[in-house]
Order: structure tokens, then sequence, then C-alpha cells
């Protein structure tokens, strides 16, 4: 009789474990599928696929001025097609995402070609290749007042003369309307630089991302001002030469 009920209870036992290390199995199967196959949600703000398109109003101004009465500025608007056309493995062990960026004056016009850049996300970083420059563009995930260095993997020189290029994040989720009039219910706000009160140049930068969209929105003012003190516009902040360009999302979708 003892024999049979420790025989009765070592089954049983028996039973009752691999019940449970069926149970563990199952738990650590589906948390390694859950980490290799579901994107973290603030990476939506970057989204990368094959067949995704964006298409912008671009508004650019470029600026040369030899002497302070100079009118000096050549204005241009145009479209700006961003495809993703393809993708490839990285060394980093992700893929890397072919971004083929098209411009036409009006939407009655055929899309030309004009260069192709490359964007990935690796680890906590989003990183675009923007002509064979890379650079930082979001870190995730993200919260009002991250700060990272833009510049981490170039040595592009700022206008303060800084390679360092600290970018800080702002408006975590929040509502954006363009001024096209579209409006993004979940968006982040990218400062990449606010310097508008030195007396020699302007560098101000910022980026919107989208929930879901990516880049909906991007501005940027690099001017250099007149630096000569003999010059009657010296510190009045009279371009002497630079840029201004806003980037404004009119289309998405996905072929």
């Amino acid at each position: 009789m003892f024999e049979r009920k420790l025989a009765s209870h070592l089954t049983n036992k028996s039973t009752l474990v691999s019940k449970r290390l069926m149970i563990i199995g199952l738990i650590i199967a589906c948390a390694c599928g859950s980490e290799n196959n579901v994107t973290p949600s603030d990476q939506l703000y970057f989204p990368l696929q094959v067949g995704k398109y964006w298409i912008y109003d671009v508004e650019e101004t470029s600026i040369l001025r030899l002497n302070c009465n100079d009118n000096g500025e050549i204005n241009s608007k145009y479209e700006l097609l961003v495809s993703v056309t393809d993708s490839f493995p990285n060394p980093e062990g992700g893929y890397s995402y072919k971004m083929l960026r098209s411009t036409r004056m009006t939407s009655s016009q055929v899309w030309n070609p004009v260069a192709t850049w490359t964007s990935k996300i690796v680890k906590s970083q989003a990183i675009n290749n923007e002509s064979n420059v890379p650079y930082v563009k979001l870190i995730f995930p993200v919260f009002d007042g991250l700060q990272w260095n833009g510049n981490l993997f170039n040595n592009e020189t700022q206008l303060n003369g800084k390679v360092e290029d600290q970018y800080k994040l702002t408006l975590t989720d929040q509502p954006f309307t363009s001024t096209k009039g579209q409006a993004f219910e979940q968006t982040v706000t990218v400062i990449q630089n606010d310097e508008q009160k030195n007396i020699l140049y302007r560098d101000t930068r910022s980026e919107v991302y989208a929930f879901n969209v990516g880049l909906v929105y991007r501005e940027s003012y690099l001017l250099t001002y007149f630096s000569n003190s003999q010059l009657p516009c010296y510190a009045q902040n009279k371009t002497q030469q630079g840029s201004i360009y806003k980037q404004t999302l009119k289309e998405f979708g996905k072929n």
C-alpha cells in the first residue's frame, strides 16, 4: 500500500513539475518572440518600410550679399518626394532603408531623382545618412527634455565652431497643425539648435515627427551676418550669407 501511495505521489509531482516547466517555456518563448518581432511604439515616430512615401512642399531661400544694400536673395518653391525603395542588411544586425529623393517644380511635372539617402534604427537611435553624413535624428524612448549629440557619427562644424550639436526633445506626444492645415494628434518636436541672439549669426533648426507618419515639418535658418564693424549694417542682424529652408508634409502613404 505504501509503495502504491509513494508511486502515485511521485507521479503527480512529476506531472506538476512538467506542467510548470511547460508554462515557463511558453513564457520564455513569448518573451523572446515579443522582443524580436514587436516594434517598440516610440519607433513609429520614425517608421521605415519599403513602399512608404512622403510628399512635401518646400520653400527655400539662398542669400549672398556683397554689401549691406544688396538684395542677394534667390527664392524657390518646389515639391519633394521621399520614397523608401529598398532595404538591405547593415553591420549592426538590422536593416538600412534606401530613401530616394525626387523633386519637381509643380504637381503637373514628372519627378526628377536628385539623391538617395539611407535611414536605419540602431538600438535606441534613429539615424539618417544625408549625402554621406550620418545624423542621429531621434532617440528612443521619447520624453520631454531628452538631449543627445546629433553629430555623434560625423565631424560637421556648426556656425558656432563646435562639432557637437546638442539636440533636445520637446512637446512630446502633443498635437501639431502644419501651415498647410494638416493636423496630427501625436507628435514630437526636436530642437536641433536655437541660437537667435548672436550678433554674428543665426542657427535655428527644428523638426517635427508624427506618430506612425514620420517627418511632417522641418525648418532651418542658417544665416551669417555682416561682421565688419565699419559697415553701417554691422550688429543689425543683416544677413551676408546663408539659407532659410521650410519643408511641410502634404501627402503620405504606401505603394
